[in-house]
This record gives structure tokens, C-alpha cells and sequence, in this order.
């Protein structure tokens, strides 16, 4: 059954839990899935994890509708995880993309910048938990980024983000945004493609929350989402059982 964390300054955080199945030698894709708020309109994430010999690739979309989008606090900026086989080696990031990117202007105008690879992410690791991210806790040992820019936003990336408020338009500090598909290829020393997954959690906004800690408070232009009851945060869990 689903799990909850209970972080600070946020209402709620929903936990989907999704049961999957691997065929036997062969790597599958299983979902990751957070949609919280009536009809989604607070958080709405699809994506894959998937393990290789070595590897694990993650894809991600921010499917939150362009008018429900508000505040950065809405947008992914980190995946957090554990896999079965992992040795504690060094994690490392060895590619990742994204199918646009987006700068929004002041008066709410988003212009689509084109695809971006690498995207300013990267990955390493805390002890069993592995992340991959933008903003990233000092713990995981996660080299220089591009955050607190190139978080992943909803919407198309064009057009008029008439909702979204100072954290995102005219805010250079977070601009440009990645939208579209976003693909992460991570080195996972001791995954096989028969590797097993846990404890995987998406983390929303411009402050490094791993799973277990506590968000301290949140900078101002994240208060309107706290202020107004919204989520400030979600985690997707779920398991994967190999076929008996």
C-alpha cells in the first residue's frame, strides 16, 4: 500500500506505488508515477527506471498541464533510489538529454531554447541510496550542476505560462528550464539487467530533500504553493518483483 513522508511546510505528499514484473535476462522499463492534487494539478511526473549490466537509465516527464503550472516548487529536480546488486561504488552520470528547454520571461512568455545534452545534472550516491539531480545534498558527493537552473518544468515550453508566478517568470536565477523527455544514463557498479529497485522518490523544487530529511523552510518564492495548501513535494514509490 502506498507510503507517506511526512515533510515540513508541506500539507500533503502522495506516495503511488506500482507493481511490476521482470522477465527473466531482460532488462524492462517499470513506471514511476506521482500525480497529486484534484485531476493532477499540483504535481502529474511519468517516467521509466530500467537496469542494465552496470547501468540505470531513467526518463521523466513533468506532465503538469501549462495553467497549473505556479511555482518552481512544482518542478522535478532530483530522483532518488536503491537497486539491488549496487557494490557502493562510485556513481556517475555518462549522459543525459532533454528534448527542449525553455526560458520564461517576466511577463509570463516561455521561448522554447532547443534540446539540451548534457542537462547541467548528475548523479552519485549516499551509502545504498543513489540519486541523480540538479539540486543535490552535499552527502551524495555529486559534482558542480547546473541548479538551481534546468529543473523540469510542465507545460510545452512555449507560449503564455499565465499562472506561473516570480520563482519562475523573470526569475534568471531558474531560468532556462528543461521540458519534454528527459533521459539519464547512470553508472551503477554491481546492477544487472535482473537488479531490483526500491525507495524510488522524486523530489520537486530548489531545496535538496532526500528521503528521510526534512525540508528546513523554503525560499521565498516558494511560500504562494506552501501559503495556498498546495504540495510542495511528492515521492513515487514502488517495488519490482522478479517473475517466480
Amino acid at each position: 500500500m502506498p507510503r507517506f513522508i511526512n515533510l515540513k511546510n508541506s500539507l500533503l505528499t502522495m506516495a503511488l506505488l506500482a507493481l511490476v514484473s521482470l522477465a527473466h535476462g531482460t532488462a524492462q522499463a517499470d513506471p514511476i508515477s506521482v500525480c497529486t492534487g484534484a485531476g493532477c494539478s499540483t504535481t502529474n511526473v511519468s517516467g521509466t527506471i530500467v537496469a542494465g549490466n552496470g547501468t540505470v537509465t531513467i526518463t521523466l516527464n513533468n506532465d503538469l498541464a501549462q495553467a497549473n503550472v505556479v511555482s518552481v516548487i512544482q518542478n522535478v529536480s532530483g530522483v532518488y533510489f536503491q537497486v539491488s546488486g549496487y557494490t557502493l561504488g562510485a556513481v556517475s552520470l555518462s549522459g543525459s538529454s532533454a528534448t527542449n528547454s525553455t526560458n520564461i520571461s517576466a511577463t509570463n512568455i516561455a521561448t522554447p531554447a532547443g534540446a539540451v545534452s548534457p542537462t547541467g545534472w548528475g548523479a552519485g550516491h549516499n551509502g545504498a541510496v543513489v540519486s541523480v539531480c540538479v539540486v543535490c545534498a552535499g552527502s551524495f558527493g555529486v559534482g558542480p550542476t547546473a541548479g538551481p537552473q534546468q529543473t523540469l518544468i510542465g507545460g510545452t515550453g512555449s507560449g503564455i505560462y499565465v499562472g506561473a508566478n516570480g520563482s519562475i517568470a523573470g526569475n534568471n536565477p531558474h531560468n532556462p528550464f528543461l521540458t519534454g523527455t528527459v533521459t539519464f544514463t547512470l553508472v551503477v557498479p554491481g546492477v544487472t539487467a535482473n537488479s531490483t529497485f526500491s525507495n524510488v522518490v522524486v523530489q520537486f523544487g530548489t531545496t535538496a530533500t532526500p528521503p528521510g530529511q526534512v525540508t528546513e523552510a523554503p525560499e521565498p518564492a516558494s511560500m504562494f504553493l506552501l501559503g495556498t495548501g498546495l504540495v510542495g513535494a511528492a515521492a513515487a514509490y514502488r517495488r519490482r518483483r522478479q517473475k517466480q
